[in-house]
């Protein structure tokens, strides 16, 4: 076989020959820009400076079969992108876009069921895609198929060319909305982003939730830059259209499987949907755009808040991208808890330990509240378990400072484990006298009978008053009561003591 200093292109993949016929050139013809050579059984082989071609006369049919198990592993070919589309070298992209339409709609595997026809349209897709990149094209054109050997093609079954141009073949332009009427790209993502919000944990004291405070925290947050104005690149330059997805935003995988030809539409990854990539980047934010800095915040904390109350402090989140609006701080209260003192929504509650004695004949004691130590009445003949109400001491309503809850304390009445003697026996003292009184009371009680009607009357009327006497009088209710509470202390001790 001549050789000459270009490169021969491969073998189309579909041509093999048989071992009986060992492939001995016949004739060479040197030629500094050309060259060819014979094989035994008719198959001529010319060879150019950018292409080979293959031509068999029909005695060669006979000798060349496609086995590529007997000759070892076949290779593939790619012949002359130019020839694969049917057009000339100086065809403008419009022609070559043109004809790829036309060739790609008679030979795509989802119209085309003829053999070969799947083979024929990946040889137009490969074609297509070195010659509708113009720097891909111009590799092409001076080194031939070696220049773009590294980007052309891709794994089995996956269709590499633009599939814009693609759908564009059979749907036609502004086939589905959101496409331009230029072709079948979409419009470049003119929306603004917002920033991403910010969440701030504060702990407030017990008397802040509920009268309001006035804090200031340092805030670390996303800013735009002051030199790009949140661009990215540096002042002057410009922005050039992303080489990965040409300026659509969208990139597009195409797939053919089993199941017919299936694609995948995704955001650019290079650009993130912009279709412009940054040409030089500024240098204080290094390309982002935006930049991390601390800030001092003052925020007003309302009286009424409670635990797992939020509060929104609008534009103090992130900068959003590419001088979008700021995002919101959202500021998470928790209170702290103060001993002797629970919060149930608007009311305060509390409980107060008193004696016994102060529980029968009433006392001035001192209680915490969330004002100071405040005193509160215990009237006489408070029993175990009663609430008092301190009106307006509570938490004000959250937004509402002039509605007040009130602060309810919860009586418990505390008996002592051990007594003095003397104040037993003024303990048994009392019982007796609580004893004697309500047996003097039951005495004078009973009817007396009389022989005449009158009499029985006018002795009754006087009985009832003075039983409604006693009934009213509030020195009998507290001995009464003192008598109870010292008989029931006098037993307990006798029990346990």
């Amino acid at each position: 076989m001549a050789t000459t200093s270009n490169p021969l292109s491969l073998l189309p993949s579909s041509l093999s020959f048989t071992p009986e016929r060992p492939l001995f050139p016949q004739t060479t013809s040197p030629s500094p820009s050309s060259s060819s050579c014979f094989f035994n059984g008719g198959a001529h082989l010319r060879s150019h400076k950018n292409f080979s071609s293959v031509t068999l006369n029909s005695s060669s049919k006979f000798n060349a079969r496609v086995s590529a198990q007997r000759f070892g592993t076949s290779a593939s070919a790619s012949g002359d992108y130019y020839a694969t589309l049917g057009v000339p070298k100086s065809a403008t992209s419009k022609d070559i876009k043109a004809a790829y339409r036309r060739l790609a709609r008679q030979y795509h595997p989802d119209v085309n069921k003829e053999p070969g026809a799947t083979d024929k349209f990946k040889e137009i897709s490969a074609a297509y895609e070195v010659l509708s990149d113009d720097k891909k094209r111009a590799l092409y054109d001076q080194y031939g198929e070696a220049g773009v050997k590294s980007t052309v093609g891709g794994p089995s079954g996956s269709y590499t060319t633009n599939p814009f141009d693609l759908f564009e073949t059979f749907f036609g332009p502004s086939g589905f909305p959101g496409m331009d009427s230029t072709g079948f790209r979409t419009r470049r993502r003119t929306t603004v982003t917002k920033g991403e919000d910010i969440r701030y944990d504060i702990t407030l004291e017990f008397s802040e939730a509920i009268f309001g405070a006035d804090r200031e925290f340092e805030l670390s947050h996303l800013e735009t830059c002051e030199v790009c104005m949140g661009t990215g690149a540096k002042t002057a330059s410009k922005m050039r259209i992303c080489s990965t997805c040409g300026g659509r935003g969208q990139v597009m995988r195409t797939e053919q499987t089993p199941f017919g030809l299936f694609s995948q539409v995704s955001v650019c990854p290079n650009c993130a949907g912009d279709g412009e990539v940054i040409a030089e980047y500024c240098r204080k934010c290094s390309g982002e755009g935006r930049m991390r800095i601390k800030k001092n915040i003052k925020l007003k904390v309302p009286p009424g808040v409670s635990t797992g109350s939020i509060l929104r402090v609008a534009g103090e989140g992130d900068d959003g991208p590419r001088g979008g609006p700021p995002g919101d701080l959202y500021v998470y209260l928790e209170v702290e808890e103060v001993p002797g003192i629970q919060r149930d929504g608007i009311n305060l509650l509390s409980t107060v330990s008193i004696s016994y004695l102060d529980a029968i004949m009433g006392a001035i004691i001192e209680v915490k509240t969330v004002e100071g130590i405040t005193e509160l009445q215990i009237p006489p003949g408070t029993q175990p378990g009663e609430v008092i109400v301190l009106a307006r001491k509570g938490a004000p309503k959250l937004n509402k400072p002039s509605i007040r809850g009130d602060h309810l304390f919860t009586i418990k009445v505390t008996i002592p484990n051990r007594i003095s003697v003397k104040e037993r026996e003024l303990l048994e003292e009392l019982a007796s006298l609580n004893n004697n009184s309500r047996s003097h009371s039951r005495t004078r009680s009973k009817p007396q009978p009389t022989t005449r009607s009158t009499e029985s009357q006018m002795d009754t009327i006087p009985e009832i008053t003075e039983e409604s006497e006693d009934q009213n009088d509030p020195w009998k209710k507290l001995k009464d009561f003192a008598g109870s509470v010292a008989n029931g202390a006098l037993k307990w001790l006798k029990d346990n003591l």
